[in-house]
């Protein structure tokens, strides 16, 4: 987004976010692809993190969520931070024989 367009603020309480996050879910689930509402889904999704916190891996994220100026930024952060650990549960060793 260029950083003369107009933004707009959106205040929503933890639960609204969390209801709003779930009603788009669903809609998205239907499998028309919508990109400006997969987007909305992502970056609602970003903030809702970033509000909630919780504690180890989650915690982590929710940290990686709340530093970063983006979602692109986050979504690159997160996958760096993400990556190793991914790579590590679908390494063979790992599978089920």
């Amino acid at each position: 987004m260029p950083e003369d367009e107009p933004k707009v603020d959106l205040s929503l309480s933890l639960e609204e976010a969390d209801a709003l996050h779930a009603a788009i879910e669903e809609r998205l689930e239907t499998g028309q692809e919508i990109p400006e509402l997969e987007r909305a889904y992502r970056l609602l999704g970003w903030r809702i993190l970033a509000a909630r916190g919780g504690s180890g891996l989650t915690a982590r994220m929710a940290a990686l969520a709340r530093e970063v100026g983006g979602l692109e930024e986050y979504e690159a952060a997160r996958d760096r931070e993400l990556g190793p650990i991914i790579q590590g549960l679908e390494s063979g060793e790992n599978r089920d024989p």
